[in-house]
């Protein structure tokens, strides 16, 4: 009768213990064989708000963009389809430089005469608004609106005629504003507007009556040859740098009471009805050029350093 010795039971016991090893870690290493390869990353938040954000405004676009060629050929569609793309100056996009190109890029063709998709007696209406880039020059509108407005950018309505109400009043240049040649052709209120940078009305016109009062000029003012057919009111209006009214024409009266001049004048050739200069101050510290209508010139300096118009 054999006899198993115990290094037998040992090595039997060895070469199990290997085999079922093996097999576990043969168990254990294939699902990684068969994996399929990761997937992207998911968008963090902010991309997808970018994403989403960027969607929208190319929808926005596309709807305007329909509506206005619809109103190519429905009259009664197209002020609807200005005040639509005019209430999107509203929109608080992050970019609001190149979003507001956007929307200049659809309205333009249809403010200026002659081109092919012009349309007539359209008005204009951005109150409490920050417009970063305006170029309105050549453009027809009827009346137009910019109340309380913020021109971040410079102000271009240079040959534009208006031939309805005009209305800027309580906005800010902070830029230069352009309206040379421009024609108003009822009335316009540029009432506590403020002008930051160069204003330049050289050569406008107007058939009604035009407010300036409580204006403020910071830098160069030109009303050069400019031709008024009504009254026009310069109250309480400061005047910082030069002022230009050079062969300037005023069919009515014109007011410059309580006004305040603190940098050169030229009034060279200007006709009105009838100037006013009561109440006006000029600074008399200031060595610089000045020329008054006829019929009035500064009186003596009052402290501090200002001194009144009186009647030649």
């Amino acid at each position: 009768m054999s006899t198993v010795t115990p290094f037998a039971v040992l090595a039997v016991i060895g070469a199990v213990s290997g085999s079922v090893t093996a097999w576990l870690l043969l168990r254990r290493d294939r699902p990684a064989e068969v994996l399929t390869p990761a997937a992207p990353p998911e968008p963090v938040p902010g991309e997808v708000a970018a994403r989403l954000l960027a969607d929208e405004r190319t929808a926005r676009l596309a709807e305007l963009t329909t509506l206005a060629e619809r109103a190519d050929g429905d009259l009664e569609l197209r002020q609807e389809c200005v005040d639509r793309i005019l209430d999107r100056f509203r929109s608080g996009w992050p970019d609001p430089v190149a979003w507001q190109a956007e929307l200049w890029r659809l309205l333009l063709p249809h403010l200026r005469p002659g081109a092919p998709r012009f349309w007539p007696g359209m008005d204009v209406e951005l109150d409490h608004v920050v417009l970063h880039a305006v170029d309105l020059r050549g453009c027809e509108v009827r009346d137009a609106r910019f109340h309380g407005v913020r021109f971040a950018g410079d102000a271009r309505f240079g040959d534009a005629r208006f031939t309805g109400l005009v209305s800027f009043e309580g906005s800010c240049f902070a830029r230069h504003a352009f309206f040379g040649g421009a024609r108003f052709g009822t009335g316009a209120d540029f009432e506590n507007a403020t002008f930051t940078g160069t204003a330049d009305f050289a050569g406008v016109t107007a058939a009604g009556p035009v407010w300036f009062d409580h204006a403020r000029f910071s830098a160069r003012t030109d009303f050069t040859s400019a031709a008024f057919g009504d009254e026009v009111s310069f109250e309480a209006t400061g005047f910082a740098g030069r002022t230009l009214f050079s062969g300037s024409r005023f069919a009515a009266g014109v007011l410059f009471t309580r006004a305040r001049f603190s940098g050169p004048a030229d009034f060279t050739g200007a006709t009105a009805a009838g100037f006013d200069f009561t109440g006006a101050r000029v600074r008399t510290d200031a060595r610089v050029v000045r020329t008054w209508p006829p019929g009035w010139a500064p009186g003596e300096p009052q402290p501090p350093r200002w001194a009144g118009f009186t009647r030649a």
